[in-house]
């Protein structure tokens, strides 16, 4: 328990549970598995987005969990350690497709605007804004790599859709457990992500990847259910590293 609050604290759950879709997904629609250098480039960028999410939010705002008091106690080193990892991913960055950088730096521009969206406060107008655009970045980073090399299908919109929900699911979930608030909003969301994996089954999709997100949705609803604490955050991280069930049965 301790070991995986400790991979929390460092977003290192994060990290190997984008790390882990990207491969899945990527495996499953190319038939061969990422670069080390893509999956390098992501883990890094998904660190550094996490790390600086976490600086921003306790200089503007009261750090209101042990999660924001680790980041605020140790800025400095956790800001040392995400400028070298900055440079090593300038590095990455000459080691992969001109398409991909591309693509890179348009992800950069659309960050740069999420954090000064964020500081400006705009994100505060609108209840779950912030989430959706996080989960935005989440599932189009993951399928990024996949969509420069396949191109786009029905199948791979819907799977990112889905993940896409399954993000917002998680984040909305620890929101509300630490503000209160529009709980029916979840609620539809839990539903409707039910019905569409029931629906994308009934339409034919592998049944390994359903089942995969399956885990990830019954973690999230297990929690609000069972143990629907602050506490449990890790645990609601830790599930979108599911898809290790995946490499673990096919590398």
């Amino acid at each position: 328990m301790r070991f995986f609050k400790t991979l929390h604290f460092l977003s290192l759950d994060v990290v190997l549970s984008v790390i882990s879709m990207q491969m899945m997904f990527y495996h499953f629609f190319l038939r061969h598995w990422p670069s080390w250098e893509i999956s390098a480039l992501l883990g890094i960028s998904v660190y550094l987005i996490y790390g600086i999410d976490r600086q921003i939010d306790n200089r503007t705002s009261v750090s209101r969990d042990a999660l924001h008091a680790f980041h605020a106690r140790y800025a400095s080193p956790l800001i040392i350690v995400m400028i070298g990892l900055f440079v090593l991913n300038l590095y990455l960055l000459t080691l992969v497709d001109n398409a991909l950088i591309l693509s890179g730096f348009g992800m950069i521009i659309v960050l740069l605007g999420y954090w000064f969206a964020w500081v400006k406060r705009v994100l505060d107008r609108i209840w779950g804004l912030k989430e959706i655009l996080t989960a935005s970045i989440f599932s189009v980073g993951i399928f990024l790599p996949t969509v420069e090399r396949f191109g786009f299908s029905r199948e791979l919109v819907a799977m990112g859709f889905v993940v896409f929900l399954l993000a917002l699911q998680n984040l909305w979930l620890f929101t509300l457990l630490a503000d209160g608030g529009k709980w029916h909003f979840w609620i539809i969301l839990m539903i409707v992500i039910l019905g569409l994996l029931l629906f994308m089954g009934l339409l034919g999709t592998d049944l390994f990847i359903l089942s995969v997100m399956f885990i990830i949705w019954g973690i999230h609803v297990w929690i609000y259910y069972f143990r629907a604490q602050m506490q449990m955050r890790y645990l609601g991280d830790i599930a979108f590293a599911s898809p290790l069930i995946y490499i673990l049965c096919h590398y």
